[in-house]
């Protein structure tokens, strides 16, 4: 081979290589945002995030991680996945321990607003209870301060007091 051929050849070999890493930037970038907008659950794989996802995400194969060329690629790989499993939720067991923690939160929110709104209702059905009997009792004295014709009031002239 050529010394022409070699040197096409690494430039092709270094293109590839850059677009590879692009590829898994990519990918790890759309896994975090994905993390981030699911409340920091991945959402796809059961909740499990790998060498062999990021390499699925990136559309490369996982051996790819595994060459001899590739050291800083993988060590940029697992660089960042150490990192995720340190501060977020990962896994498939404990994104499904982290599900049911969240399913009994919001059962206990639900039953919490259930019973205020029990609550809530006593309270109104007694408030319009209580101004029923205020609008009878208004109704009433309306009605005998109308049907006394003679008024027993009498008034007291200024002169006098």
């Amino acid at each position: 081979m050529s010394e022409h051929h070699k040197t096409a050849a690494l430039k092709r070999g270094a293109d590839r290589t850059a677009k590879t890493l692009q590829r898994v930037e990519d990918a790890i970038r759309s896994i975090s945002d994905e993390i981030q907008t699911n409340g920091g659950i991945y959402p796809l794989n059961g909740g499990s995030v790998s060498m062999a996802e990021i390499a699925r995400r990136a559309g490369i194969n996982e051996a790819t991680f595994y060459k001899k060329d590739n050291v800083a690629l993988k060590e940029r790989a697992s660089l960042w996945l150490e990192t995720l499993k340190k501060k977020e939720t990962v896994g498939r067991m404990r994104v499904r321990k982290t599900h049911q923690q969240r399913a009994e939160s919001w059962k206990e929110k639900h039953d919490a607003l259930q019973n205020r709104h029990i609550v809530t209702e006593l309270q109104l059905q007694q408030l319009q209870a209580e101004h029923e009997k205020l609008r009878r009792d208004y109704d009433t004295l309306l009605e005998q301060m109308r049907g006394e014709t003679q008024s027993k009031v009498a008034s007291i002239s200024k002169g006098i007091r």
